[in-house]
């Protein structure tokens, strides 16, 4: 049977890095390793440590006290993975109980990267309405194609044995983005599970909505030319024809998704790190209701 290491970038996740790793020990899937690459200035490092204590889990904390960005924590974890898939989940996820699985069961023959589906829960407020429209919108485009949309770096699973052949820019934005290039580059193939659901928490502020916003537009136009060298940019056509689907099902998300982009200029000086591959924290995704969560399992 193949080992399975879980790999977690880390920048102050104090709000929800337990009960990810609850999650992650609470699913049937055999884990060889826990790495967690960690850039935290608050006591995020602490609470893995004592968790780690007590946990059936072996989880490894590799902590660093520079603010270097979630480049350099996936090369770190993907160059210490002992384990013949690597499976990463962002800190402010929680995996379906079988996501481990969905995943990593994917990685076999010619496949290099299995995306999952992401899933918004506890959302909130205008900006809240435009992320899931948002999320419903990227799910329709995964299932239509392979595109620059199919790999979320909020879990995916991948080759090892690839993986290692890798080495991110530490500028880069974008990183699921340039992974997925990689690995097509390689000669080997993406595809999306949709029953690999990890669970997010939209941003309900309209300041972090557009911050997220941004930075994945930078990210996307960083290496557009090496998007279109690998072919797969979305045809406008599919764009706009699944975005009239969604917004029949949900005008509401859709006129949120107006309101949240007609603010991006307003907001584009005024906020920061948009631009840069350093961490940017967004306070109001953060914070999981776990509990909660598990009813829906």
């Amino acid at each position: 049977m193949r080992s399975i290491t879980v790999g977690i970038p880390s920048y102050n996740e104090r709000q929800n890095i337990v009960n990810l790793l609850r999650a992650i020990e609470e699913q049937p899937t055999p884990i060889f390793e826990v790495l967690i690459s960690d850039d935290s200035s608050d006591n995020t490092p602490s609470l893995i440590r004592n968790f780690a204590q007590h946990s059936m889990l072996d989880i490894q904390l590799f902590h660093h006290d520079t603010r270097r960005g979630a480049a350099a924590a996936w090369n770190e974890i993907l160059q210490r993975a002992a384990g013949d898939i690597v499976v990463l989940y962002d800190a402010d996820t929680i995996p379906h109980p079988s996501c481990t699985a969905q995943l990593a069961s994917q990685i076999q023959g010619n496949v290099g990267i299995c995306a999952s589906n992401s899933q918004p829960v506890q959302a909130a407020g205008i900006a809240g309405r435009a992320s899931v429209f948002i999320s419903n919108w990227l799910r329709s485009v995964r299932l239509a194609r392979l595109s620059q949309y199919t790999v979320m770096g909020r879990a995916l699973a991948i080759n090892s044995r690839e993986a290692k052949k890798i080495e991110i820019p530490t500028k880069i934005i974008a990183i699921d983005l340039y992974i997925q290039c990689k690995i097509l580059e390689m000669g080997l193939n993406i595809i999306y599970n949709d029953n690999a659901i990890v669970y997010f928490k939209p941003a309900d502020k309209i300041d972090d909505l557009t911050s997220q916003v941004m930075r994945a537009v930078n990210g996307h136009k960083q290496i557009e030319d090496y998007v279109l060298s690998c072919g797969i940019g979305l045809p406008r056509q599919v764009a706009i024809a699944n975005a009239v689907k969604n917004a029949a099902k949900d005008p509401l998300g859709a006129m949120s998704v107006a309101i949240g982009y007609s603010l991006i200029s307003y907001y584009r000086s005024r906020l920061e790190h948009t631009d840069t591959a350093k961490w940017h924290t967004a306070a109001s995704s953060k914070a999981i209701d776990y509990q909660q969560l598990k009813t829906r399992f």
